[in-house]
């Protein structure tokens, strides 16, 4: 919902003379990012993730959310969410928890506990990319030893994976671009036919991008990794 308002047009007697005063719309209400406590992790023409620390006590401004985005709750907290007449709503905030809200939803936000909300965010932006054609005799879109669908519709897939030390990497063809942000960090390897494997250290509250129409096999070195992947369509 955006706070926009149609202007209006008054008209009125002064002195035998009829006036009309036009009313401005209401300016509209910045961003829910970037701003104080939200951290740029990863941006394209894709999305961008950030990292967002919400401190006790401590609201937001009023903002308006341009885009549909995608999260993944980093602890359990309480926070209190005020929409713009004043009327509230206390939400309780899950550890692992990973979701999906749609865009234009206007609000301020404040933790209510000790310590506050911490979260990852995906902005999901306006692009659609086709997906890329298979031509290998991999399995699509097989990323984790776990792997659980959390949500789909018309714009994104988000899968709860993990990745244990110790077992084989997963090998199949990626054909969408994604988003991987970690609930539970660790050594990340990522190898693509022919190459070395590229092993990285993530901490829980990174993000990374990485881009369709590849084969990869991806596993870890070090670390049971948990994380939320975001396919986009």
């Amino acid at each position: 919902m955006t706070v926009h308002k149609l202007a209006l047009s008054c008209v009125f007697l002064v002195g035998g003379a009829v006036c009309c005063v036009q009313a401005q719309p209401a300016p509209d209400l910045p961003p829910g990012w970037p701003r104080p406590g939200a951290t740029l992790l990863v941006e394209n023409d894709r999305g961008a993730a950030y990292n967002v620390v919400y401190p006790k006590d401590q609201p937001t401004p009023f903002h308006r959310h341009r885009y549909f985005f995608a999260g993944l709750d980093l602890n359990t907290a309480t926070i209190k969410v005020t929409q713009p007449g004043g009327k509230f709503d206390l939400h309780p905030v899950i550890k692992n928890h990973m979701w999906y809200l749609p865009r234009d939803l206007t609000h301020r936000e404040m933790s209510i506990t000790d310590p506050g909300r911490h979260t990852v965010v995906i902005d999901i932006k306006d692009k659609n990319v086709p997906e890329a054609a298979n031509t290998t005799n991999l399995p699509t879109n097989r990323y984790a030893t776990y792997q659980n669908k959390v949500v789909d519709n018309d714009r994104v897939i988000i899968w709860d994976c993990a990745w244990s030390p110790g077992t084989d990497g997963v090998s199949s063809f990626n054909d969408r671009d994604m988003f991987l942000a970690f609930a539970e960090g660790g050594d990340l390897s990522i190898a693509t036919p022919g190459q070395p494997a590229n092993v990285q250290h993530y901490d829980a509250g990174q993000a990374i991008f990485l881009p369709g129409g590849q084969a990869r096999t991806i596993g870890s070195a070090g670390g049971t990794i948990h994380g939320m992947l975001v396919e986009l369509k």
